[in-house]
């Protein structure tokens, strides 16, 4: 038996553990791939935002990377189990800098995703 957070690491979302799914979606946001880091979010997250206009996935990704400052992602720590993955992470900025930062991945259908559109500072 493989844990679904043990599992391989296949390029496909759905074979993911959390912090390659972490991983991919700031590598295709930081590209600015924005529109396909959608399946990275959880249902709830995406209706939210098709019924807020003002919420969108080029906000969010701009609220995350800093209005384009953030240029990678490095992850420190993760505590996971079958539902969730706390990540703490330093983003590095394009002037050399490090912030902190926190984030939770929830497995759902399948797929670790985003359940808040902001992360924690």
């Amino acid at each position: 038996l493989i844990s679904p957070w043990m599992s391989g690491c296949a390029d496909s979302h759905s074979n993911m553990g959390p912090a390659s799914c972490f991983e991919k979606a700031y590598q295709l946001a930081l590209a600015g791939k924005i529109d396909e880091t959608a399946e990275y979010f959880t249902d709830d997250l995406l209706n939210f935002m098709k019924t807020n206009q003002d919420m969108t996935l080029q906000k969010v990704w701009a609220g995350r990377l800093n209005d384009g400052a953030v240029k990678g992602v490095k992850i420190i720590e993760r505590h996971a189990d079958e539902k969730n993955c706390d990540i703490k992470f330093f983003l590095l900025t394009n002037d050399g800098q490090m912030a902190d930062g926190e984030e939770t991945l929830v497995f759902e259908k399948g797929m670790w995703k985003f359940d808040k559109l902001k992360r924690v500072h």
